[in-house]
């Protein structure tokens, strides 16, 4: 794939500064090639050195870059966030939808349009996928799920099968309460590998619109995310907490059960929140302590 420069301006709505070129590819700071479209974020006179000594790129570079450079650029208030949209739009060749042969329906299944389903997963009894929505390879969505339009589901995640919910009887032996509820993932979600959503109780799990899940979390039985949030690898939500909207939580952080997370929060890696969280904070430590005001 090649495009113009300028066609990669227009589709930003800015400005091109120098030549015209060819972009064939993305590509980092670390290994530039003739070409190439990569981004820098942050002003370093070292990296302003080395991108003069390019010709043929294509830069998308934060504004204290302007004027300084000799290669071809572009300025932008976010050059990653840009960068990403770019990539998405010209670089990333949307497959054709497609439902493998290996791939087990039940019943009173609803699929919509453009929907892939990859090898071996399992879709269960009642359960809704909407538009353009990607389930890889060995995928079991159990019973009495509802998945959104523009999702992603990779391979090996587990949604929607029963959480881990038991009563001691008189004998002190446990006893499962059954979970005969469902999941609700709202659009443009995102589902690691290895990752397990639980069923609600008796009601839903539920994951708001934008909520991207990384590998190998686990999201308990009656977890309400909201919308916007990231939910970074290894991350253990426990039953009942509930994430407000535009949180971030950091990789192999757990959430105790039952506890609220107030909006754009941020959550460090390793934390261990064991008590409500109020809004617009920084959360660390073991237990879990507010840092500051975010």
């Amino acid at each position: 794939m090649q495009f113009t420069a300028q066609s990669i301006a227009d589709y930003l709505k800015t400005s091109l500064y120098g030549k015209n070129l060819i972009v064939t590819k993305p590509c980092s700071l670390k290994n530039i090639v003739s070409g190439s479209l990569l981004f820098v974020k942050n002003y370093s006179a070292d990296v302003e050195d080395r991108l003069n000594s390019q010709n043929d790129i294509l830069v998308l570079a934060c504004p204290e870059y302007h004027e300084k450079l000799n290669c071809t650029y572009i300025i932008c208030k976010n050059p990653r966030l840009d960068f990403a949209r770019i990539v998405q739009a010209f670089f990333v060749i949307n497959t054709t939808s497609y439902i493998a042969s290996t791939a087990k329906m039940g019943g009173n299944v609803s699929i919509g349009k453009n929907v892939s389903i990859g090898e071996f997963s399992i879709i269960g009894d009642n359960v809704t996928i909407g538009n353009n929505t990607v389930i890889r390879n060995h995928v079991v969505i159990a019973e009495n799920t509802r998945i959104g339009s523009d999702c992603l589901i990779k391979s090996h995640a587990v949604i929607g099968e029963e959480g881990f919910g038991f009563e001691q009887d008189e004998n002190d032996e446990p006893v499962r309460l059954p979970h005969i509820g469902g999941v609700s993932i709202g659009n443009n979600v995102e589902i690691g590998s290895f990752t397990t959503v639980a069923k609600g109780t008796l009601d839903y799990t539920i994951i708001g619109d934008n909520v991207k899940v990384d590998d190998c979390c686990h999201i308990a039985h009656n977890v309400i995310i909201e919308e916007n949030s990231l939910i970074i690898a290894c991350t253990q939500i426990g039953g009942s907490a509930h994430i407000m909207g535009n949180c971030w939580l950091g990789q192999n952080c757990t959430i105790k059960n039952g506890i609220t997370v107030g909006r754009n929060v941020l959550v460090g890696s390793g934390t261990v929140v064991i008590k409500p969280v109020d809004n617009d904070v920084i959360v660390v430590g073991n237990p879990g302590r507010i840092l500051r005001k975010k």
